[in-house]
């Protein structure tokens, strides 16, 4: 590892603040309690974490999807309680927080299934997309990519291209849903919680759930050539996804349809580009290095059930040092 102290560039990371103003109250597993209201002051003190930084400052913070709970459309849980959404105004509050971090911090914001129950793809780009402050789109596609620095690229994936959150007449859903026929025994395109996902499912084809999606052929060409073109440039790359791409990092049910087909590319002719994956989704978290490519795979904590959870990355030719805290803990990655 090299001796060079100050970083190239900063960025802050959090995922899966999921606010809704209900009262706190388990997942369907019944593994974790969330608290719902509560998490919104843990967005607050990772905006004042955030805010401290200096020498350099934080540049961007990327923000791993799920902003705001699916409970929030009123069509599932204690959302049948609501009179009428609460979507909007959970986004707001949410997004009135985040607004308190210094002028300059700009947020790039990956999709995650809850943005999904709550809103569709034209309405994310409108609450979404303000220049100079968040950045969700690009042209109309929900993966994009940016340079923090000359050397560095950073890649938004939207793993969500093919799922079932969205329109049935689109090729996005038809394409998920033939998936999960084909792959779950289950019922699994009814009502959200009328059945068990997982019952008969084992090993990598737990990842063939509603909750989960995958990209198209189109971003997957797209992907391939931006990491391609960074490899012919010597640039170092960062993946930002909601959705984990291995399950080393959390488990088989959490990562995307296609995670072995992204993972087959970036260990093969990614080698040496790709330095870091970075992800939301399961709320957990966790971490893999892969022994073959060096590349680390990092699941960042949730605040909605871990309470504080947020961190500072700081990128280094040769490592990226994540401070984290609270439940995300801090770690140096090196690079090959």
């Amino acid at each position: 590892m090299s001796t060079e102290k100050r970083p190239l560039f900063r960025f802050g990371v959090i995922a899966d603040i999921q606010h809704a103003d209900i009262d706190d109250a388990t997942n369907f597993g019944g593994t974790e309690t969330r608290a719902y209201r509560g998490v919104l002051s843990e967005a607050v003190k990772a905006v004042d974490c955030w805010n401290r930084v200096e020498d350099p400052p934080i540049k961007f913070v990327a923000q791993l999807g799920d902003l705001v709970d699916g409970q929030n459309a009123g069509e599932y849980g204690q959302g049948l309680n609501f009179e009428e959404p609460q979507s909007d105004k959970a986004l707001g509050r949410v997004l009135e927080v985040l607004e308190k971090a210094d002028d300059s911090t700009m947020y790039f914001h990956a999709i995650g299934n809850h943005e999904l129950y709550n809103f569709n793809w034209e309405r994310l780009t409108t609450l979404l997309n303000k220049p100079g402050r968040h950045k969700v789109s690009e042209e109309g596609k929900f993966y994009f990519s940016f340079k923090p620095h000359p050397m560095w690229k950073i890649i938004m994936l939207n793993p969500y291209e093919v799922s079932v959150m969205q329109h049935e007449d689109s090729e996005g859903y038809k394409e998920a849903a033939n998936l999960l026929n084909q792959h779950n025994p289950n019922d699994v395109l009814g009502k959200q919680g009328s059945v068990n996902y997982f019952e008969g499912l084992e090993g990598d084809k737990l990842r063939y759930v509603p909750f989960n999606g995958g990209i198209g052929s189109e971003q997957m060409k797209w992907f391939k050539t931006e990491v391609l073109a960074s490899k012919e440039k010597n640039e170092k790359v960062i993946i930002l996804s909601h959705l984990p791409l291995h399950h080393g990092s959390c488990s088989h049910r959490n990562v995307a349809f296609n995670s072995p087909d992204i993972l087959s590319f970036i260990q093969t002719e990614g080698k040496g580009v790709v330095s870091l994956v970075l992800a939301g989704h399961a709320h957990r978290g966790g971490y893999h290095e892969c022994e073959h490519s060096g590349i680390h795979h990092l699941t960042v904590q949730s605040p909605l059930s871990n309470g504080e959870s947020h961190g500072v990355v700081s990128v280094f030719h040769d490592r990226v040092e994540l401070k984290g805290h609270g439940a995300l803990p801090s770690r140096i990655l090196s690079f090959y």
